[in-house]
C-alpha cells in the first residue's frame, strides 16, 4: 500500500500556493512589463509592504533609487532571452525596503510561460549577516596578514595550518613551505617537550597568556620569543587546534640587560659616593659643633649666626647621604622575596617608632592583616616610612592611624590613612619624587627622599603605590604587594 500523499488536481494549486507561502525566502512573480503579479509572506516581511501595496506596481519600487535608471534595460535583455540565472552572486546588489534602508541581496530569476504570457519568478534573500561576517572574516584576514608579530595556527598534533608574512620574516620559512608540515621545524629540541604540554592544556580548551620561550630559525639560530596560544573551536565548540600569536623580544632583552646593568652600577655609584660622603660630612659637622660649643657668645652676633648656619647645613647634609644610601641599598642589598607576616613587621615598626607615638599621643589601629611575599627589612622601612609621615604631618588633634588591608587577586591592598594635614591632589605626582616637597624647609624635618624610598621598595615588589588626600582632612597612602598564599587574613 502506498501511503505517499499526492494532491489530487483539484488541490494542486492550494498546495503549491502554501509551498510559496511557506518558503524561507522572499518570492516575486513579475510579468513582461515589469508588474509585481504576486508575492509571498516573506517578501512582506523583508520588504515591509503589504501584498496589496505590491501587486500591480513596478518592481522597480523595491529597486534603490540609485539603481533604477539601468533596471528597465535589465529587465527588457532578460525577457529577450530568458534564462535561469543568479543575481548578486560575488558582486554587489542592493534592494529596498519601506523605510528607506537599502541591504545586500542574493537574486535567483526563473523564467516561466502561462497562457498569460512569459514571467520571472524572482527568488530573493537577505545576505546582511552573511555580508557582515565576509566583512569580519576579511577584516581578521587584513589585520593577520599585516600584523607585525607573527601568526600561526596548528592542529592539535602540532601541523601547522595557517603562516603569516611576519611568520615568514621571524622564522624564515615561507608559508608554502611549512603548512602541513610539524612545527618542530621551529623548535629548539629542548622546547619539544613544553610543545606537548602547551597543545595538551589548549586541547583542553584553556587560553595560554604570554610568556617567554624560545624559538628556532631556519638557520638553526635560537629566537626569544614571547608567545601566547588560543583554542582554535570547529562549529559545534570542539577545540581542533591552537593559534598562536609570537613576537620576536630579543632586542627587548637585550635593552632590558643593559638597563638592569647600567641602573647596577647607578645603583652601586650612588651607595659608594653617599658612602664615602659620610664621614668627611662628619668631620665637618663634629668641628662645626665644636666651634658652636667652645665659641658661642664669644664672637659676634653675625658670627655666631653664621656658625649656627654651617651646623644646620652640614645635619641635614648628614641626613640627605643617609637617605641616599638607604635608597641606593633598595636594589643593591635587597634580599630574595620570601613568605612572612606582614602584622609582626608593623608591630616591630610600632614598636620602634614608640616614644614618637607616645609624644605626639597617636592612636594607631591595626587591623587584620596577612602573609605576604616580601623582603622583611625593605617592608619594615617602608611601613616605618609611612607611619612616620602620619605622625610628622599631624594636625592639631592627636594623630589617628589606620592600617589594614584587603585581598585584591593575587596581590594584597594595603593602606595607611592618617587624619592629619592632608594635601592638595594636584601635587600627588610629586610626592614620589626624589627631594620635592610640598610644605616649606624647616618647619618639617626630612630629605624628601622617604617616599621616594618607598614607592622603589613597593616597585621592587611588583606591586604600586599611590595616595589619596585631602587637604585639612588626611591622606591615605595605598600600595599592593603579592599575596604568599590566597587564602584570607586571620
Amino acid at each position: 500500500m502506498n501511503d505517499r500523499f499526492m494532491p489530487t488536481a483539484g488541490h494542486r494549486e492550494s498546495f503549491f500556493r502554501a509551498l510559496v507561502e511557506a518558503a524561507i525566502t522572499a518570492i516575486v512573480a513579475v510579468d513582461a512589463a515589469g508588474r509585481i503579479v504576486e508575492v509571498n509572506r516573506k517578501t512582506e516581511e523583508l520588504f515591509g509592504h503589504g501584498r496589496d501595496a505590491l501587486l500591480g506596481r513596478s518592481v522597480e519600487m523595491l529597486v534603490p533609487e540609485r539603481y533604477r535608471a539601468a533596471h528597465p534595460g535589465f529587465v527588457a535583455g532578460f525577457m529577450a532571452a530568458p534564462s535561469a540565472r543568479p543575481m548578486g552572486v560575488g558582486r554587489e546588489l542592493f534592494a529596498l525596503r519601506r523605510d528607506g534602508e537599502e541591504f545586500p541581496v542574493e537574486i535567483g530569476l526563473s523564467p516561466f510561460e502561462t497562457g498569460e504570457g512569459l514571467f520571472t519568478l524572482a527568488s530573493i534573500i537577505d545576505i546582511t549577516d552573511r555580508r557582515r561576517a565576509d566583512e569580519a572574516r576579511a577584516l581578521l584576514a587584513a589585520i593577520v596578514t599585516s600584523s607585525p608579530d607573527a601568526i600561526l595556527s596548528k592542529s592539535l598534533d602540532g601541523t601547522i595550518t595557517s603562516w603569516n608574512a611576519a611568520a615568514t620574516q621571524l622564522f624564515g620559512f615561507a608559508a608554502d613551505e611549512v603548512i602541513g608540515r610539524s612545527i618542530h621545524l621551529i623548535l629548539p629540541p629542548e622546547q619539544r617537550e613544553e610543545e606537548a604540554d602547551l597543545l595538551g592544556r589548549v586541547g583542553a580548551g584553556e587560553y595560554i597568556p604570554p610568556f617567554v620561550t624560545r624559538r628556532m630559525h631556519r638557520d638553526g639560530g635560537l629566537i626569544d620569543v614571547s608567545m601566547s596560544l588560543a583554542p582554535l573551536r570547529d562549529h559545534r565548540g570542539v577545540v581542533t587546534g591552537a593559534s598562536s600569536i609570537v613576537r620576536d623580544i630579543t632586542v627587548a632583552k637585550q635593552r632590558d640587560a643593559e638597563l638592569r646593568r647600567s641602573n647596577a652600577e647607578l645603583e652601586q655609584f650612588a651607595y659608594v659616593a653617599s658612602h664615602d660622603l659620610q664621614e668627611p660630612l662628619r668631620m665637618v659637622a663634629n668641628y662645626v659643633e665644636l666651634l658652636a660649643r667652645r665659641y658661642e657668645g664669644q664672637l659676634d652676633e653675625r658670627a655666631d649666626k653664621y656658625i649656627h648656619y654651617a651646623s644646620d647645613g652640614a645635619r641635614r647634609m648628614q641626613r640627605l647621604v643617609a637617605d641616599l644610601l638607604s635608597y641606593s641599598r633598595v636594589g643593591s642589598q635587597s634580599k630574595p622575596l620570601v613568605p612572612l607576616d606582614s602584622r609582626a613587621v608593623v608591630e616591630d615598626v610600632i614598636r620602634s617608632l614608640g616614644r614618637a607615638i607616645r609624644a605626639s599621643g597617636a592612636t594607631v589601629d591595626v587591623g587584620a592583616l596577612p602573609m605576604v611575599l616580601g623582603d622583611e627589612v625593605q617592608l619594615g622601612q617602608l611601613f616605618q616610612n609611612l607611619v612616620g609621615n602620619a605622625l610628622k604631618f599631624r594636625a592639631e588633634a592627636p594623630p589617628v592611624i589606620r592600617i589594614a588591608a584587603v585581598p585584591q587577586g593575587g596581590l594584597w591592598q594595603f593602606s595607611v590613612a592618617d587624619n592629619g594635614i592632608g594635601m592638595d591632589m594636584r601635587f600627588a605626582d610629586r610626592i614620589f619624587q626624589m627631594f620635592q616637597r610640598l610644605n616649606e624647609r624647616g618647619k618639617y624635618d626630612g630629605s624628601g627622599i622617604g617616599l621616594t624610598i618607598a614607592k622603589r621598595i613597593v616597585e621592587r615588589h611588583g606591586g604600586l603605590i599611590w595616595v589619596d588626600a585631602e587637604l585639612g582632612r588626611g591622606t591615605t597612602f595605598r600600595f599592593t604587594l603579592p599575596a604568599a598564599t590566597r587564602e584570607p587574613p586571620r
